[in-house]
């Protein structure tokens, strides 16, 4: 028996309720949306384009990718529609080509990651404003990671910017840029002694590797915020409460 795939995160539409992980996904996603996005579709193919719509009147040539940086067919399509677009600078000869990316439509909150960094392997890069680093395989635009800085502890933490790509030596990179520096560390002693956080998951791993923390996140949240009231306003897009809704 196959092994059943890993969602991805929950997301808010009807007939699907969990993110797309690959492009297959977000074909079946725009189909969902096509009436929202003002598109009748007319026509879907294996082959380039993978689509024909129409959106008032006029008829457009589709192309379907997960990330928008995956598009590598000549630029012929008057739109790519992706989950997620994460080209900062899109190539010159891609400019015209309209690009949707359906995240910002079903509801999909970010997710938070801790990641371990040992400060004397590669501690000074993280002094610069914009990175790139080794982000966990699920990490996503606009997720936040904070950064475990082996022995000081969580020191600053880190939006993910993308695009990514494939390291040889450190796997899955992305581009981060800082949200906030914390004047007081959040230590892993600090957290260790607290009861009400020293059983979280990255506190018995010791912030080794790299962990979604999602759940645990208001409990952090508010560890950090105690600590640096400065630091409330540059986390607001991440604050929990935010998510209720």
């Amino acid at each position: 028996m196959s092994k059943e795939p890993e969602p991805g995160r929950p997301i808010k539409i009807d007939g699907m309720a969990y993110a797309p992980t690959n492009e297959q996904g977000v074909v079946f996603l725009f189909g969902r949306l096509a009436p929202r996005l003002g598109f009748q579709v007319e026509y879907v193919q294996v082959g380039f384009p993978d689509c024909w719509a129409r959106r008032r009147g006029k008829s457009f040539r589709i192309e379907f990718e997960f990330w928008a940086s995956h598009y590598n067919h000549p630029p012929t399509a008057d739109v790519i529609v992706c989950w997620e677009n994460d080209l900062e600078t899109r190539p010159r000869k891609y400019r015209h080509i309209e690009i949707i990316d359906l995240k910002k439509y079903v509801g999909a909150h970010p997710r938070i990651f801790a990641v371990g960094c040992d400060e004397k392997v590669r501690g000074s890069q993280l002094n610069r404003g914009r990175v790139d680093w080794s982000v966990p395989q699920r990490a996503q635009i606009g997720d936040l990671i904070l950064m475990y800085r082996k022995p000081s502890g969580i020191r600053d933490l880190w939006r993910v910017t993308g695009p990514f790509y494939d390291d040889k030596k450190w796997g899955r990179e992305g581009f981060m840029r800082c949200v906030v520096r914390l004047a007081k560390p959040l230590t892993f002693a600090a957290l260790k002694w607290d009861p009400t956080t020293r059983d979280l998951g990255a506190v018995r791993a010791r912030f080794r590797g790299k962990r979604d923390i999602t759940e645990d996140w208001p409990l952090l949240y508010e560890r950090i915020v105690g600590l640096n009231p400065k630091a409330k306003k540059p986390l607001r897009p991440w604050h929990f409460d935010r998510w209720d809704s």
